[in-house]
């Protein structure tokens, strides 16, 4: 479910942040600068693309729902006919909403620099752009999910540590327990415990495995947000 009140009041809350616009005009500068250079229109999401790309996922999906319920905002629209799991889902979708439009300037200002070089538009690189927006909403609603659970930015942080803590035990452990054969399995377990890249689908019709999944951590995220939103106490806002 999802309230769009609170959906359209989420996007232009994140919009209007300094830091998340100053993270979008970061991404679109470099989106215009590799079109201009003479990149294709689909490396925008790639090398320093897809780090803009995470980071401005990370600044939209930190403290998405703490910043309201800490502030006492949330209880206050809670007590309006509205279920709690619409005014997750309303936050979700307008911090996903603000994630599209910056994503999308970005593909934009790419293509538009693009096109100035004399490349033309393909399917591929029109096909790249939604598949940028589901791979980084997919990581929002994950950004959710722990936000139910954790205070303050601290789902962000959870979720570069744990990153951090994962690359660094892949390389170290199966050289310490003297099981090098082991570095491949963790290579390969490793593709699972997050949202995968889909973009390989705008150039490849056969990779279609990694939309299906992160459909799926879209889907499953948002559910146990909702659920364990459901079972938490708020506390009473404050005066």
């Amino acid at each position: 479910m999802i309230s769009w009140p609170v959906a359209r009041a989420a996007a232009r809350e994140k919009l209007r942040s300094p830091a998340i616009l100053v993270v979008g005009a970061c991404f679109v500068s470099t989106a215009a600068l590799g079109g201009s250079l003479g990149a294709a229109v689909g490396e925008t999401f790639g090398g320093l693309g897809v780090a803009f790309l995470l980071v401005l996922t990370l600044a939209l999906g930190a403290g998405l729902l703490s910043d309201e319920l800490d502030s006492g905002h949330a209880q206050l629209v809670l007590l309006r006919p509205i279920t709690r799991a619409a005014w997750l889902g309303g936050r979700l979708v307008g911090a996903g909403l603000a994630l599209a439009a910056l994503t999308a300037g970005a593909w934009a200002a790419g293509a538009v620099a693009s096109l100035a070089r004399g490349h033309a538009l393909s399917f591929s690189t029109l096909a790249v752009l939604p598949l940028a927006v589901l791979w980084a909403f997919a990581w929002l609603s994950v950004l959710t999910a722990l936000g139910v659970v954790l205070p303050g930015w601290t789902n962000a942080g959870a979720l570069v540590l744990g990153a951090i803590v994962w690359a660094s035990l892949r390389g170290a452990l199966p050289a310490l327990l003297g099981r090098p054969d082991w570095a491949a399995a963790a290579a390969e377990l490793g593709k699972y415990l997050g949202p995968q890249n889909p973009l390989q689908l705008a150039f490849d019709r056969r990779a279609l495995g990694p939309v299906l999944y992160d459909l799926c951590w879209v889907f499953f995220a948002w559910l146990v947000a909702a659920l364990l939103f459901n079972r938490r106490e708020l506390a009473r806002r404050r005066a």
